[in-house]
């Protein structure tokens, strides 16, 4: 119990949304260490402290203090209200889907104004990996190898909460051929695919943490 609260609001909180409504419109929640952030698929931006008093709350925004009412809270849904404006929201934890298992996730990155890196790398569930350095990167040309279990189980239990089957490839916005232009292929389950391009600051909000953490270990092994 949080603050008289029949349930904590700690966790992140995804809208409901409404049929008008573009993927990328959507602007989610995200309570955690008693800040309050608010999560869509460009970034994760930090709102500021929030605190709970009785039904309301309240988010201590650097530009003021911002205060809504809260109408439901259970351990799947949250309903609050501000100047009249309702939303509503689901808890992300909805979104885990232990039967969901990667098979390959294919990865082609592009030059943009000769600043960023070219390559394409493909990680298949048992760990090998494949790296082609095209331009830009520390290792040019193809190199082969293997991810460490701990690695793939991350990014197993990563691509559990990734709410694949509801991405829908059309409404992935490309919104500046100036950015860094990535292409994914990801094969899951029984042989079922979804192909997508984004820019680096557009891709999926569950998604980027798969990417991010291939990336991150790109960087370490002198590949990217």
């Amino acid at each position: 119990m949080e603050n008289g609260l029949p349930v904590s609001l700690e966790g992140e909180w995804i809208p409901v949304l409404k049929d008008t409504w573009l993927v990328y419109d959507w602007s989610g929640l995200k309570f955690e260490n008693d800040s309050a952030s608010e999560i869509n698929d460009r970034w994760c931006f930090l709102m500021g402290p929030y605190s709970i008093r009785e039904d309301k709350l309240i988010i201590e925004e650097f530009n003021g203090k911002s205060e809504y009412t809260i109408l439901n809270l259970t351990a799947d849904s949250l309903i609050i209200e501000k100047n009249g404006d309702v939303n509503h929201y689901y808890s992300r934890k909805l979104e885990y889907d232990e039967n969901l298992k990667f098979n390959t996730i294919s990865i082609s990155s592009y030059r943009c104004l000769d600043l960023c890196w070219e390559f394409d790398y493909e990680l298949e569930s048992d760990g090998f990996e494949v790296f082609n350095g095209k331009y830009n990167t520390q290792t040019l040309g193809i190199r082969e190898g293997k991810l460490n279990d701990k690695l793939v189980k991350e990014i197993d239990s990563l691509f559990k909460w990734s709410n694949i089957h509801q991405l829908d490839p059309d409404l992935v916005p490309i919104p500046d051929m100036g950015d860094w232009l990535i292409d994914f292929k990801i094969n899951y389950n029984d042989n079922e695919s979804i192909i997508f391009s984004t820019t680096y600051f557009n891709i999926p909000y569950r998604i980027k943490p798969i990417f991010h953490l291939i990336e991150k270990h790109l960087v370490e092994k002198g590949l990217k």
